[in-house]
């Protein structure tokens, strides 16, 4: 079952934020990446195997959230020097990036300090935000194999 979020709701504004990419270090703005309906998923790092499944799903599922003109782009809470080897052998179609100081993931409501699967990390979570960075769906997983139904994104999307 999806975890409440604490800060954020359905209907707020996305906090703005800035954040190197893990492959290229080049700085991505989420003002940069609106303009379009966005998929924003949190995720707890490169070592994390349900977090690579989520992105191999996102992978797969690329051709649908391009047909509705969506954009995606991870954000990990880790250091971008230890995801860079895992992230080159992969050539994800999307920006994967580092938030190693844990800021963003704060501002999202998706911080873990400490529970019994997690410490000083992202809460797997994911955001549909509209083009003009409105939150219009989100889902926190309450443990680390719980998914977003990948439906209700895209119904989401359908509905503009």
């Amino acid at each position: 079952m999806a975890r409440e979020n604490q800060i954020l709701q359905v209907g707020d504004r996305a906090p703005g934020f800035s954040l190197p990419n893990a492959q290229t270090g080049e700085t991505l703005r989420l003002q940069d990446l609106l303009g379009a309906p966005l998929l924003l998923y949190f995720a707890r790092g490169t070592w994390c195997p349900t977090c690579r499944k989520w992105m191999e799903t996102i992978r797969g599922k690329m051709g649908e959230l391009e047909r509705r003109g969506a954009k995606t782009v991870t954000v990990m809470a880790q250091r971008p020097e230890r995801m860079k080897e895992y992230l080159d052998r992969q050539d994800y179609p999307f920006p994967v990036l580092a938030d190693a100081k844990r800021e963003v993931v704060r501002q999202y409501g998706v911080y873990v300090r400490v529970n019994f699967e997690s410490i000083h990390i992202a809460r797997p979570a994911n955001f549909v935000l509209d083009s003009e960075g409105v939150i219009r769906f989100m889902h926190i997983a309450s443990v680390q194999t719980e998914y977003a139904s990948f439906e209700n994104i895209l119904a989401t999307l359908d509905a503009g």
